[in-house]
C-alpha cells in the first residue's frame, strides 16, 4: 500500500516519471497541492497529514523522499480537498490570504465545526478586567495587539458530510494559537477526561504519533464559550508559558536583519512546521524586562484573535 507520489510529465516523450514519494503506508483518500513542494493528504484512519519535498537537497535520496511535516487526527475520513474558502472576499478583516480552519502554513489550524457565535464579550464589548491571579510584577505592555496572519485556504469534506477548512498560519499566528491550544488543554477539564493530545494523535493501523504541525481550531474557538474566570486562567497560563510571542520575536529579528518575515500558506517558516514552534521551554514571568519581550497578554487580546480567526472560515 503506497501513499503520495510526485511525478513529472515530459510532453516530448509523453511519459511520466516519478521524482519523489512518501514511504509511509497511508491509504490516501484525498490529496491537495498547497504549493509546488507541499502536499496535504487525508487517509482512511481519519487522519490528515502534510508532506514536503526537498528538491534542492544535495542528496538524491533526500530529493526523492517526501518528508512528513504535519500530522493530525481529524476524527472523520476526508474524501475531498478544494482550495478556497466559504467566506466572501473582503468579508473578514486581517490575514494575508489565509485558509479555512484546520490548515497548514508555518503551522496549521484545523476545524470542522461551523463558525462559532461569540457568547462572551468580544472586541466590541467593554474592556475585560485584568485577571486577579496575574503576577504583581509586569513586563512592558503589548507594543502591538496581535492579529491573524494567514496563508493557504483549503476546504475539506468528509464521508460523513462534514464541511471544514484548513488555514495556513504565519509563524506569529502559529505561535499564538499553539500557545492558546496548550493553555486550554491544561486549564479546561475535557469531557470524559479524554486528553486533547490523546484524541488528536495521528493513529493508523501500524503506528500512533502525537499530532504536530496543526492547531485544533475547534479547541481554539471553545475559548469563546468560557466564563470570565476560566478565560483569565487560560490567559495567565499563556503568559506563564511565554511561547505565544516566539513567532513575533522571530519576525522582528528577521526585520531587524533586513529580511521580511514569511507568511505563505505552505508548511514552512518553522524548522519542522510544528504547531509548538519551539524546541525549548520559556517562562513568561522570567522574561520580565527582557530586551525583546513584546509584553503581557490580556483576555481582550485573546478574545480579539479568536473572534478574528472564527470569521475567516
Amino acid at each position: 500500500m503506497r501513499s503520495l507520489s510526485v511525478v513529472r510529465y515530459y510532453p516530448r516523450h509523453r511519459t511520466l516519471e516519478e521524482v519523489a514519494r512518501d514511504y509511509n503506508a497511508n491509504w490516501t483518500t484525498a490529496v491537495e497541492m498547497l504549493t509546488d513542494d507541499v502536499y496535504l493528504g487525508g487517509e482512511n484512519f481519519n487522519n490528515l497529514f502534510v508532506l514536503r519535498r526537498n528538491p534542492d537537497a544535495n542528496s538524491e535520496e533526500v530529493r526523492c523522499r517526501l518528508d512528513t511535516a504535519a500530522e493530525f487526527h481529524l476524527g472523520e475520513m476526508p474524501n475531498k480537498f478544494l482550495g478556497g474558502s466559504l467566506v466572501m472576499p473582503g468579508s473578514s478583516s486581517g490575514g494575508t490570504g489565509g485558509a479555512s480552519r484546520g490548515g497548514v502554513g508555518s503551522g496549521a489550524a484545523s476545524s470542522s465545526a461551523p463558525p462559532s457565535t461569540p457568547t462572551k464579550p468580544g472586541s466590541g464589548a467593554p474592556p475585560v478586567p485584568p485577571s486577579p491571579n496575574r503576577r504583581s510584577h509586569r513586563r512592558s505592555p503589548l507594543r502591538h495587539r496581535p492579529h491573524v496572519e494567514l496563508g493557504s485556504r483549503t476546504l475539506f469534506a468528509t464521508v460523513d458530510g462534514t464541511l471544514g477548512s484548513i488555514l495556513g498560519l504565519s509563524p506569529r499566528s502559529r505561535s499564538f494559537f499553539s500557545s492558546l491550544e496548550r493553555a486550554l488543554a491544561r486549564t479546561v477539564r475535557p469531557v470524559g477526561d479524554l486528553g486533547h493530545g490523546e484524541y488528536r494523535a495521528f493513529e493508523s493501523e501500524r503506528r500512533v504519533h502525537p499530532a504536530h504541525g496543526f492547531v485544533d481550531g475547534d479547541l481554539v474557538e471553545s475559548f469563546l464559550d468560557l466564563d470570565l474566570s476560566t478565560m483569565n486562567r487560560v490567559v495567565e497560563s499563556m503568559n506563564e508559558d511565554g511561547r505565544w510571542e516566539e513567532g513575533a520575536l522571530e519576525e522582528e529579528g528577521a526585520e531587524g536583519g533586513g529580511k521580511g518575515a514569511g507568511g505563505d500558506g505552505g508548511v514552512g517558516g518553522g524548522s519542522s512546521a510544528s504547531g509548538d514552534g519551539s524546541n525549548g521551554d520559556s517562562n513568561g514571568g522570567d522574561a520580565e524586562g527582557a530586551a525583546g519581550g513584546v509584553g503581557v497578554l490580556g483576555v481582550e487580546d485573546v478574545l480579539a484573535m479568536v473572534e478574528e480567526i472564527s470569521m475567516m472560515h
